[in-house]
């Protein structure tokens, strides 16, 4: 992989790591709200499910910007982004115009994120300019010395 598509990558994964962090914050910052709308669309343990998902989003997030794990990231990502995207977006359950279009819009949101999630798994691991490749090559560095020492 060139330097150009390393570095482009790089960006790329931290702006969608960045942004899955911040929605995953954002359910702890606004816990209660959150909490009250899933509840009212009848998520059991509504307060919970806001956590978790939001701790799933944190992690997932996280993993993606640094490129540590990032399979586990995604799929803390996907994990958190589908149910809520399945149960609270649910648009052609309202009968509201105005508001079945923001739920489509946020369904829609939703399923692209989901999508350049996966995306990140086709790239080979460890991805370049990352934590796990950083680690893999300390790691084989320190048993490269290990090995020369007598």
């Amino acid at each position: 992989m060139s330097d150009l598509r390393k570095s482009s990558f790089l960006m790329g994964r931290i702006v969608a790591g960045f942004f899955y962090l911040i929605m995953g914050l954002n359910h702890f910052g606004q816990w209660g709200s959150l909490s009250a709308y899933a509840a009212e669309k009848g998520v059991p343990w509504a307060s919970l499910a806001v956590g978790v998902s939001g701790v799933l989003l944190v992690m997932g997030g996280i993993s993606v910007a640094l490129g540590l794990r990032p399979v586990l990231g995604v799929l803390c990502v996907v994990l958190a982004l589908l149910p809520i995207t399945l149960i609270m977006h649910n648009f052609w359950a309202i009968d509201d115009a105005a508001a079945r279009q923001i739920e489509l819009t946020s369904f829609l949101k939703n399923g692209g994120l989901i999508g350049s999630a996966l995306i990140f798994t086709a790239i080979r691991h460890p991805w370049p300019m990352s934590l796990d490749e950083w680690l893999d090559t300390w790691s084989f560095r320190q048993r490269l010395r290990q090995a020369e020492e007598p």
